[in-house]
């Protein structure tokens, strides 16, 4: 799925909070953050996971640590390449 935000948009912003868990949401506004919160429970919907606790939350945690993953991995090949 292709988000609104995209990686490389993210890794050259610089960080402009500190209350959420990873630095790629760090970099967003409030209402980038809900933004993309909507674009992964679109995503979720679309592969048919159940709106019941575990699968849910699990399922939203699953996207969170791979944006996470996807984030550390591209943001050091921008570095190293530059």
């Amino acid at each position: 799925m292709e988000y609104s935000i995209t990686i490389k948009e993210l890794i050259k912003r610089p960080i402009i909070r500190n209350d959420q868990p990873t630095e790629f949401l760090n970099k967003m506004t409030d209402n980038e953050i809900e933004q993309w919160e909507k674009e992964v429970e679109q995503e979720l919907l679309e592969n048919g996971v159940k709106r019941k606790f575990p699968d849910w939350n699990a399922e939203f945690l699953s996207k969170t640590i791979d944006m996470r993953i996807f984030y550390k991995l591209f943001k050091k090949e921008y570095y190293e390449t530059k």
